[in-house]
């Protein structure tokens, strides 16, 4: 939508936006969804996972940041997009679950 709006500095930005939390998030998933263990070793990959989830976005963002040709405003909003998206899925579906499967 941004491409086609504001051209192609735009649509790249925020591919690059929705990259950066779509990357991260799946690592994160990945890693605190992986089978097997104790709660004490589930507790530290998740701990691990979200470290390294933080890193890989700062790192991600800062690599967009020395190009020097992003376009802040659709980067930061996809960005957010992504986190509300990996938000609200598990949200919403809890609702959706059957009585017995909740908490």
């Amino acid at each position: 939508m941004c491409y086609g709006l504001w051209g192609t500095r735009h649509g790249a930005s925020a591919l690059a936006g929705g990259s950066i939390g779509c990357i991260a998030n799946l690592y994160m998933t990945l890693t605190a969804l992986r089978p097997g263990g104790g709660a004490g070793l589930v507790l530290g990959r998740v701990l691990l996972g979200q470290f390294v989830k933080v890193a890989l976005t700062v790192g991600m963002f800062i690599v967009v940041a020395r190009t020097g040709k992003a376009a802040w405003p659709p980067l930061i909003a996809t960005y957010v997009a992504t986190l509300v998206v990996f938000w609200m899925v598990p949200a919403l579906a809890g609702s959706r679950l059957p009585p017995r499967s909740r908490g």
